[in-house]
């Protein structure tokens, strides 16, 4: 797809509201609003909603300026999945599968054009979404990082894909400071001409969709139609304090300094009306508002995350930066509760070890490509505040050259040192010996990689995955943290408590504690 090909329009919302009679004043969640209208016109085409729902409320405005909404459709329309090595793209027109690892895929098909309008053409070293891919890359591509261990056979309920991603043939971006929604689409043939239906279609549907939306800001939140059902832990308590002793034992032996363990809360959701996956991510990014909260639908898989973390964004003109999260602490009854709490992770030796270790490893993968004298840490273990938690976040940044292959950057990065642990390859042979099963998209990454060359990319966590049946989806959401050689593991187990609280609260679901056998006795006497 040539940067000719794209076409591009521009709408104030003041401007857009007044002469419509619309209210301006709930346009906080214009996004997830808009989004579902478009995506019930639309509901088996992919989709994706990149939303930074804390746009409002942050005190980081440069990285929650827009959120982007995005569409598969027409004869532009394609996907493509990687499964065990083999890369398969779809389209309207044929189904191809090539044995090809599937960053060289990306590398091969990113098709970076920067855009000729110097209109549209980003400012400074924000990533500017401009079409091209978007979708998730699962936890197993680690394969191709170079470590020598094969997926777990046991995938939960998890999709076989270890990665997925639409072309996106239509947007709308909100830019919000500026209250603007930028529309971008594929143009029509050109023997259609100018000002041909097809080019009318997509602004006037966006316009349809948004009148319909601003009106429907001020209703009820609608009652959430899942009902979760045979919720269990992968891992029992006595399974996971095991298995966090054998990577304290790593530790010590020096095979690893720093090992990112999960477990999984899996179970079904059941919804007799068949409720689209939209409806219950509108309820958590409620909730849990975040820089990057998604919502990705690619066949019959659903991504639903409220994620705090950046992974990786690289901006048009080359700015490469990064923002790992290592240490976690819950939020507090009461201002002077959070204030405590606050102090105790911004000074506790265990989370800043924990973040300072991650911080190096990032700054480590991103000098493989950076130009010499680049590579600058922004902010070292810097606290920030969400909804349930408070995390400790640092940012890294680099500049690459014009000539730099792009998939490269991502591929040298990842997965994200903040779920694997340091040093890279050798923990995550470690973390393969000591997980009972697949991470799948959960700690892997989602965003958009732009015909213009920008990228971003957040970490997969806080994050739940549907698939299977409408009326009885699997759902997996995955659980972990940081294991060093002080780590308390009773503390441990208490922070995979505390992150599952962002989607358990909302489904309403209380954390499925495995009884002990004495319990499991006294109920059977």
């Amino acid at each position: 797809m040539s940067a000719a090909s794209i076409r591009r329009s521009v709408v104030d919302l003041e401007e857009f509201c007044r002469a419509h009679a619309l209210g301006i004043e709930q346009l906080e969640d214009l996004a997830p609003a808009l989004f579902s209208r478009l995506s019930a016109e639309f509901p088996a085409a992919p989709a994706a909603l990149l939303d930074s729902s804390d746009h409002a409320r942050t005190q980081q405005p440069a990285r929650s300026a827009q959120s982007i909404l995005a569409f598969s459709l027409g004869e532009h329309a394609s996907t493509v999945s990687h499964t065990a090595g083999t890369t398969t793209v779809r389209s309207a027109a044929l189904t191809s599968s090539t044995q090809q690892p599937f960053f060289s895929w990306l590398s091969e098909n990113w098709g970076v054009e920067p855009w000729a309008d110097p209109a549209v053409t980003e400012a400074g070293d924000t990533p500017r979404f401009a079409l091209g891919w978007v979708g998730w890359l699962g936890y197993e591509l680690h394969r191709e990082a170079g470590t020598d261990s094969a997926a777990p056979a046991d995938r939960g309920g998890l999709p076989e894909e270890d990665a997925a991603l639409f072309h996106a043939t239509h947007a709308v971006v909100l830019h919000h400071q500026r209250s603007q929604l930028e529309l971008q689409w594929v143009e029509s043939e050109p023997e259609d001409g100018p000002g041909s239906e097809a080019d009318t279609a997509w602004p006037w549907l966006v316009q349809e969709a948004l009148i319909r939306a601003v009106k429907e800001l001020t209703d009820a939140a609608p009652t959430l139609r899942f009902r979760p059902a045979e919720l269990t832990l992968r891992d029992s308590r006595e399974q996971y304090l095991c298995a966090i002793a054998e990577a304290k034992r790593q530790i010590s032996e020096g095979n690893s300094y720093e090992i990112c363990l999960t477990t999984a809360v899996t179970g079904t959701l059941m919804s007799e009306t068949g409720c689209s996956g939209v409806e219950l991510f509108r309820a958590l990014r409620a909730r849990n508002r975040a820089p990057f909260t998604q919502f990705l639908r690619i066949g019959e898989t659903e991504i639903l995350s409220t994620s705090p973390e950046r992974f990786l964004s690289i901006s048009e003109s080359g700015t490469v930066r990064s923002e790992p999260i290592k240490g976690t602490r819950g939020r507090g009854k009461s201002a002077e509760e959070d204030r405590e709490r606050i102090q105790d992770l911004r000074t506790h030796p265990k989370d800043r070890a924990e973040n300072v270790m991650i911080a190096d490893l990032v700054r480590n993968d991103l000098s493989i490509h950076a130009i010499p004298g680049s590579l600058r840490t922004e902010r070292l273990c810097a606290v920030e505040t969400y909804p349930t938690v408070h995390q400790l976040v640092s940012t890294i940044s680099a500049r690459i050259e014009a000539s730099t292959d792009r998939a490269e950057v991502v591929a040298a990065a990842f997965p994200p040192g903040s779920m694997t642990g340091a040093p890279k390859i050798s923990t995550m042979n470690i973390l393969a010996r000591l997980e009972s099963g697949a991470r799948g998209p959960y700690s892997g990454v989602a965003g958009y990689f732009s015909s213009n060359g920008a990228a971003d990319l957040s970490v997969l966590i806080r994050t739940a995955v549907l698939t299977g049946p409408a009326q009885a989806r699997n759902l997996h959401l995955g659980l972990g943290g940081a294991i060093t050689a002080d780590s308390d593991p009773a503390e441990e187990w208490d922070e995979i408590r505390i992150k599952s609280r962002g989607v358990l609260d909302v489904l309403d679901a209380a954390f499925p504690e495995p009884q002990s056998q004495d319990a499991l006795s006294a109920r059977g006497s």
